[in-house]
C-alpha cells in the first residue's frame, strides 16, 4: 500500500501541472481566474468521494469486518477513475501556448535544468506560498479526524461526514473566488484567505473542543469550504502566470509538488506530536498552522500579479 501511495504520488505529480495548464493557457485572459480553479476543485470531489466511500463502508461493516474487507471496497472502484482519466487523457492536445514554443523552437532541452538555472526564485516563492494550503488541506481532511474521533469523542462518522459537506460546499466557494481574482487580483484573493485562516487557526480548535456537532460542522465549513478555499483556488492561477511557457510546466509542478512533499504529510504528524508533548492542547497546533501562514505571506510577497496580462508576454 505504501508503494502504491508513493508511485500515485509521482503521477499527481506530473498530471497535476498538466490539468492545470490546460485550464488556464486556453482560459480568456480576463478568466484564467476562474478557469484556473476549476481543475483545484479536483481535490475537493476526490475527498468528498472518498468521505462518503468511508462514511457508506463504515456503517455497512462492522468494525472487524470493515478493517477485513470494507475498507478496500473504495479502492476497487477507484478503477473506474482511472479509466475515465486515461480517456480524457488520450482526447487532449497541447495547449496553445505550448504549440507557439515548439513552432518558434524554442523547447527548453532540459526544463529542470532551465528551470532551477533562471526561474529558481519563483519556483521558492511558489514553494513558500503552497506550504499554507497544503498545511491546512492534511489538518482539515486528515487530522480533523483522528483528532475529533480519538480525543474529542466524536463518532467517527459524524467526522466523516462534516468533511464531506464542507468539501461539496468549497466547491462553489472555489469558483467565486477564482471569478474574484479575475477582478481584484490573485494576490489580494490569497493574502485575505491566508490571513484569514492565521486569525481562525486558534477557534477552529476551540470550536472543536466544545464537543458539540453543530460547532464541529461550523468549524470546518468555516476552516475549509471558505478559508481555504480562498487561497486554494487561485494557487494554480497565480503560479502558472509565474513562468513562461517553455517551462511552466516544470515549474509549477516542481514549486507546487515540493511545496506539498514538505508539509503535506508532515502536518498531521506534527500536529500529533504537538498534542502528545503539550497534553492534548490544541494551542501548539494552532501555533503551527499560524506559523506556516506567516512563511506562506512572506513568501507570496515575492509573487508578480499578473491579472489580466499576456500570459506568453
Amino acid at each position: 500500500m505504501t508503494t502504491l501511495r508513493l508511485i500515485q504520488g509521482l503521477a499527481l505529480g506530473g498530471e497535476w501541472g498538466g490539468g492545470l495548464l490546460l485550464a488556464v493557457e486556453y482560459a480568456p485572459r480576463d478568466r484564467r481566474g476562474l478557469y484556473g480553479a476549476v481543475p483545484q476543485t479536483g481535490a475537493l470531489f476526490g475527498l468528498a468521494l472518498g468521505a462518503l466511500a468511508g462514511s457508506v463502508t463504515t456503517s455497512l461493516f462492522s468494525d472487524e469486518g470493515f478493517k477485513t474487507i470494507g475498507w478496500r471496497i473504495p479502492f476497487l472502484l477507484s478503477v473506474i477513475l482511472i479509466l475515465v482519466g486515461l480517456y480524457i487523457r488520450s482526447k487532449v492536445g497541447e495547449t496553445p501556448s505550448f504549440v507557439k514554443v515548439k513552432a518558434q523552437k524554442h523547447e527548453a532541452k532540459v526544463p529542470i535544468v532551465e528551470t532551477l538555472k533562471h526561474h529558481w526564485r519563483a519556483v521558492l516563492t511558489c514553494i513558500g506560498a503552497k506550504l499554507i494550503e497544503t498545511a491546512t488541506f492534511f489538518i482539515f481532511a486528515t487530522f480533523t479526524i483522528s483528532y475529533a474521533t480519538n480525543t474529542l469523542h466524536y463518532s467517527q462518522g459524524t467526522v466523516l461526514n462534516a468533511v464531506l459537506v464542507s468539501a461539496v460546499l468549497a466547491v462553489p466557494v472555489m469558483l467565486f473566488m477564482g471569478s474574484l481574482s479575475d477582478r481584484i487580483g490573485r494576490k489580494k484573493v490569497y493574502v485575505g484567505g491566508v490571513v484569514a485562516m492565521f486569525v481562525f487557526a486558534i477557534p477552529f480548535f476551540w470550536l472543536l473542543s466544545l464537543e458539540n456537532v453543530a460547532a464541529l460542522v461550523v468549524a470546518i465549513i468555516i476552516g475549509f469550504s471558505v478559508i481555504w478555499s480562498s487561497y486554494g483556488a487561485v494557487l494554480g492561477t497565480l503560479f502558472a502566470e509565474s513562468f513562461s511557457a517553455d517551462v511552466r510546466y516544470t515549474g509549477i509542478s516542481l514549486g507546487y509538488q515540493v511545496g506539498a512533499a514538505i508539509i503535506g504529510g508532515p502536518a498531521p504528524l506534527i500536529a500529533t506530536a504537538l498534542l502528545a508533548a503539550f497534553s492534548n492542547s490544541y494551542v501548539p497546533v494552532g501555533i503551527f498552522l499560524m506559523l506556516v501562514a506567516v512563511v506562506s505571506l512572506i513568501s507570496i510577497s515575492f509573487a508578480r500579479d499578473r491579472r489580466g496580462a499576456d500570459l506568453d508576454a
